[in-house]
């Protein structure tokens, strides 16, 4: 892992996204570049008078050059700050690097992507102000659409490292790719993978079969203790097994693999969503079946 992308909107929150940025770059020695778009689209009144067009396209052309001198300020700021960290902490193996450009979201995170090809996409959950929702829906835009693993933080106060690791397994043959991709990304640290099947249908055999049959392809991991498999039989509150597994087993981290109709349709019942992982508050890490971390 050489690149992590961290796309930001200067919110307190931003801090801890960054954080969870450095624990990565550190054990790898990566860049992390901080990356900010803003809305640029200028709106043109509708009026019948040539002037007052001409005054107000004047308007808004000098308001959007603010918006992006503000935003160039902050960023200069906070990768000022971030370097500050390093220096610190006397990590000395990562390097800060950003950009601003002024968009639409979701294209302009297309097209770093395209150029700066990141190993690891990390950011928040959540935004500044009333672009909380646009910052959830582009978290969301992220996770469905990126080719390489995609970690989302929620507003939380402290890092909290990757010490339990839950995997929500859809008992697909792409789980085992997902646990072989684990091992490889969480090698550094110390670490305990907990996969777990959570099943809402009355016969369950079918399930247990198909768990079975994946615990079988770690038998070495699993006895050196470094990975379990349980099936959770949900009676009635899907969140609710959600929220008691997460706060019973202590988990740091939720690993899942995103499915574009439906992330979670294999193992949860059709009123579920992706929102019940989102509600645990503990962060997210999404990695696409034909991910293939190095």
């Amino acid at each position: 892992m050489k690149k992590i992308l961290v796309p930001v909107d200067f919110s307190n929150h931003t801090d801890i996204s960054c954080r969870y940025a450095i624990e990565f770059a550190k054990v790898y020695g990566a860049e992390i570049r901080l990356f900010h778009t803003y809305f640029d689209q200028i709106v043109i009144a509708d009026t019948s008078f040539p002037d007052t067009l001409d005054m107000s396209t004047i308007y808004n052309e000098e308001l959007m050059k603010e918006i992006f001198r503000h935003a160039e300020h902050n960023m200069a700021e906070l990768e000022e700050k971030m370097n500050a960290l390093l220096k610190k902490e006397n990590i000395s193996n990562v390097i800060f690097s950003s950009m601003v450009t002024g968009g639409e979201i979701e294209h302009e995170l297309n097209e770093i992507c395209k150029g700066f090809h990141p190993d690891l996409v990390v950011m928040g959950t959540t935004g500044r102000g009333n672009n909380l929702n646009v910052w959830g829906k582009v978290s969301t835009y992220i996770i469905d659409n990126a080719k390489v693993p995609v970690l989302t933080v929620p507003e939380i106060r402290n890092f909290h490292g990757f010490q339990n690791i839950m995997l929500v397994a859809d008992l697909s043959e792409g789980n085992a790719d997902t646990i072989h991709n684990l091992f490889k990304l969480f090698s550094p640290f110390d670490f305990r993978i907990k996969v777990v099947h959570f099943s809402t249908k009355s016969k369950q055999s079918d399930e247990y079969v198909r768990m079975k049959a994946l615990q079988l392809k770690f038998g070495k991991e699993e006895k050196a203790n470094l990975i379990d498999f349980e099936v959770v039989e949900v009676a009635d509150d899907n969140q609710k097994a959600v929220d008691h597994f997460v706060t019973e087993h202590k988990i740091d981290l939720i690993v899942f693999q995103p499915h574009k109709h439906s992330l979670l349709h294999l193992f949860f019942t059709k009123k579920i969503t992706k929102k019940n992982l989102f509600a645990a508050n503990v962060p997210l890490l999404a990695i696409p079946v034909a991910s293939e971390i190095s």
